[in-house]
């Protein structure tokens, strides 16, 4: 699905958080992944369009080919997105307590400055989503509330217990 984004707004930021798969990722059945440069082409089109500025990749090590993310670097710069990397395990939770704020240190200015971010993991779902409602928990929403209006969005968001548990131990 070339449209395959989950928008949030966090209270305060005139911006938005998106959460959607890599963009351009086809997943087969035999689990082969490769990327559809016209479905890339698409999908940073609409991010841009939506104003994003930057977009967050939770990529892990391993999960796309090396030149994947330059290329996607490539595609996205020529838009005006810049893409940086704050890789997580998928279904798992960051582990380092310095992670969150190096993190939100590169998200929460954009927003600031009334421009979009995205998340992007594998299927736009569980990591993506359990740091769009960081985002929203850093905005001022109680951990819960934002657990929430992130599933409202999409409602496979957040899709483990560790994930749910980094957000409600989290604090605005």
């Amino acid at each position: 699905m070339d449209d395959d984004i989950a928008w949030v707004s966090p209270r305060g930021f005139s911006g938005a958080v998106g959460m959607l798969p890599f963009p351009g990722l086809v997943i087969l059945r035999r689990g082969e992944r490769s990327i559809d440069d016209d479905r890339q082409e698409r999908v940073l089109d609409r991010l841009a369009e939506n104003g994003v500025t930057l977009l967050v990749s939770l990529l892990d090590t391993g999960e796309c080919e090396p030149g994947d993310i330059e290329h996607l670097q490539g595609a996205a710069g020529r838009r005006g997105i810049e893409v940086t990397l704050a890789p997580i395990a998928d279904f798992c939770a960051p582990d380092r307590s310095s992670y969150w704020p190096e993190l939100a240190g590169r998200v929460l200015p954009e927003l600031d400055l009334g421009a979009s971010v995205g998340f992007c993991c594998l299927a736009g779902a569980g990591r993506s989503g359990m740091m769009a409602a960081r985002v929203l928990i850093a905005a001022g929403s109680q951990p819960q509330a934002a657990i929430d209006a992130v599933r409202a969005a999409r409602p496979d968001a957040i899709e483990s217990n560790d994930q749910v548990a980094y957000l409600l131990a989290s604090a605005p």
